[in-house]
């Protein structure tokens, strides 16, 4: 028995394992091999009880699922190191896979998800030094590899009625005060593990080159994590209220950041967003806490238009906002939600504010083949994906956003912002 280890890729569908990286066996031939040498055999597991996971339809939860194991086919192999970079005497072989559900390293409903283990079984059959058939078999974990995790880190809040999980991100190299961006996560994501808020879906891609760039060359991500939805307002966890049990904790999370690392955060450029469930807690917080954030980049926010009354108009109205929507949305109605606030604030005279409303295919899920639970072309309300590859650059007309400089784009926008 040999090992192996799996390269797990965060894309915009969430973490898969898009390589497996097997150690090369004394005795073994060249390493010449075709896609057909590998059989890849794979079971996801719960880590809490080790039992196989049952996938289910994401809207219908309430159906039986299916037992997530069986096997995937490599569409690449080539000699590598144990990086799972191309290495003529690496030592390794580098397997790729595309992502697909059973390369999937998170599962979960619209209220919460875990990390799987991944146990795979892979059987390699070849010619060894002596040119005879040799059948290898790969069956030991030796850990996993995951490069868009670098500069973050996950911890706990000491502070708040409840205090809170969150991952957060650092630059390598800070020169003077830089901005906060804070990220809320959607439904799926609330728990007790802080990885998954930034790694079950593309929220890491806010540490990339081009984004921290268009921030002006660094910035600090927050990512706090809810036990449940930011929506709970202690009676219905995805009720209608416009309430949260959650806005003074988040705030105490915050502020307890913040002032960790004063010397080296700017307090006029504190940048918050969020998706759905997390959008809906980009308007709480706002509201509850005028004058404290910089500008407000809410995706899909479900803030439903009976709670928006005069007092919340009066504390957005000169909050540079940037909403993000998709007309066709499934989930959160943006005729109940984002047009009737954008609308009242624009009425009240709300000046710095934008809105990118999607009435297309979305392209960025192209990629991804219908082999998913639910179609993503048809899963309108994943905005988020387009916030996380900087894809929102029209307003409300579908005309190019624009300032006094030129056309602009949400994160290039968020770069100019000053409280």
């Amino acid at each position: 028995m040999y090992g192996y280890k799996t390269f797990t890729e965060i894309t915009d569908m969430g973490p898969f394992v898009t390589k497996l990286l097997l150690q090369v066996p004394e005795g073994m031939g060249p390493k010449e091999l075709g896609a057909d040498a590998l059989k890849i055999y794979v079971e996801r597991k719960s880590a809490k009880d080790g039992k196989i996971i049952f996938t289910k339809d994401l809207f219908n939860p309430q159906l039986p699922g299916e037992p997530s194991k069986g096997f995937q086919q490599a569409v690449n192999i080539y000699p590598g190191n144990s990086q799972g970079e191309p290495s003529a005497d690496g030592g390794w072989i580098i397997a790729e896979l595309k992502p697909e559900p059973l390369g999937k390293r998170t599962e979960g409903t619209m209220l919460s998800s875990e990390y799987v283990v991944s146990e795979y079984k892979v059987t390699l059959t070849c010619r060894d030094l002596h040119q005879k058939n040799a059948t290898y078999i790969f069956d030991t974990d030796l850990g996993d590899i995951c490069p868009q995790k670098k500069g973050w880190a996950v911890s706990r809040a000491v502070s708040g009625k409840i205090p809170l999980k969150y991952a957060y991100y650092t630059p390598e190299q800070i020169s003077k005060k830089i901005p906060l961006v804070i990220w809320l996560h959607g439904a799926g994501e609330g728990g007790d593990d802080p990885k998954i808020p930034y790694t079950g879906n593309k929220a890491v891609n806010l540490s990339s080159e081009d984004i921290q760039n268009k921030l002006g060359g660094a910035s600090f991500i927050l990512v706090p994590q809810c036990p449940t939805v930011w929506m709970d307002d202690g009676h219905e966890q995805l009720g209608r209220s416009g309430k949260s049990i959650y806005s003074e904790p988040l705030k105490a999370c915050i502020d307890e950041f913040i002032n960790a690392r004063k010397d080296f955060i700017d307090p006029d450029r504190i940048l918050i967003g969020g998706c759905s469930n997390g959008g809906f807690m980009t308007v709480r917080m706002a509201i509850d806490y005028p004058g404290f954030f910089a500008a407000g980049f809410p995706a899909c926010e479900a803030f439903y238009e009976e709670n928006i009354t005069q007092e919340v108009i009066d504390r957005l109205c000169t909050l540079p906002l940037w909403f993000i929507h998709d007309k066709d949305d499934e989930i959160v109605n943006p005729a109940e939600t984002s047009l009737p606030l954008y609308h009242k604030l624009v009425q009240a005279g709300a000046e710095n504010i934008h809105f990118t409303y999607y009435d297309r295919k979305n392209p960025v899920f192209d990629q991804y083949g219908p082999d998913f639970k639910f179609p993503p072309e048809q899963f309108k309300h994943a905005v988020w994906v387009n916030v996380y590859n900087d894809d929102c650059f029209t307003d409300i007309d579908g005309q190019p956003a624009a300032d006094s400089d030129g056309p602009l784009t949400l994160w290039q926008w968020l770069g100019k912002i000053h409280g």
